[in-house]
């Protein structure tokens, strides 16, 4: 598979944190939007120049990747999550950690695969945010995964002719979906966990994008709550209050609050 050009680029630039502006303009732009519209409202406001159509053709493993490390520079290098046991209901708290996560990950960023069956050679793709959109735009189930299938999945016949993928065979489109599903199945990110209270086992898949915009969207909030005190107390703009390093806004705080 060849990676889009804007994934080499944004490799290589440097990565804003969100903090400040940054991370106000960030959850203003993925409000109440769809969950891949806040990703890539994560992916511009940590990766100035990384938006538009370039990003939503990076592949979601390369994606999630990028999160990953904007995540470790704004809030840490350890991932805090908890779910919910399918078993007994209860709260199973855990940490991950952002080496494990990116490894995890970085086996198949690059995953494509290659097949021939009989006579047709197909080339398959992990999917990016444009399919996914364009897949989950569709309300029947079916008639989604077959756009899916249709974006990632190129055929070709004896001749080279490509086909497209609603008129090859039963039995080459089955093969193709099956492929297609374990490519995504290698690249997804989850943790074996067992349950402290009826101590039940369960794989827990860890969305990246959705968690860290939850992060994000909390943070943002705490730092409204802060100008908003300050503000009150001071009569300091939005601008000068977001512009100070968080401990001189904590200590602020904390004399407003004496």
């Amino acid at each position: 598979m060849t990676i889009p050009p804007t994934v080499h680029a944004v490799r290589s630039g440097d990565v804003r944190p969100l903090r400040g502006e940054a991370l106000l303009s960030a959850w203003e732009c993925g409000d109440r939007q769809t969950w891949s519209a806040c990703a890539l409202a994560l992916l511009s406001a940590g990766y100035p120049g990384c938006a538009g159509p370039d990003a939503t053709a990076i592949p979601l493993a390369e994606r999630d990747r990028l999160l990953l490390e904007l995540r470790r520079h704004t809030f840490g290098d350890t991932l805090a999550a908890f779910a919910v046991c399918h078993a007994c209901g209860e709260r199973v708290e855990f940490e991950l950690p952002h080496a494990s996560a990116v490894a995890a990950l970085e086996t198949g960023v690059n995953a494509a695969s290659g097949l021939t069956v009989d006579d047709w050679v197909l080339n398959l793709r992990l999917a990016d945010t444009a399919d996914i959109d364009r897949a989950a735009a569709d309300p029947d189930l079916d008639a989604a995964r077959t756009v899916l299938l249709e974006r990632c999945v190129t055929a070709a016949d004896a001749n080279g002719a490509i086909v497209p993928y609603r008129d090859l065979p039963e039995p080459v489109r089955a093969l193709a979906e099956m492929t297609l599903a374990a490519l995504h199945e290698a690249v997804e990110l989850s943790v074996s966990l067992c349950c402290p209270g009826c101590a039940a086992p369960q794989q827990v898949l860890v969305d990246v994008s959705s968690h860290l915009w939850t992060e994000t969207r909390h943070a943002a909030r705490r730092l409204l709550a802060e100008v908003h005190e300050l503000a009150r107390a001071h009569g300091w703009s939005e601008a000068a209050i977001i512009a100070m390093s968080a401990p001189r806004r904590r200590a602020y705080l904390e004399l407003a609050r004496a």
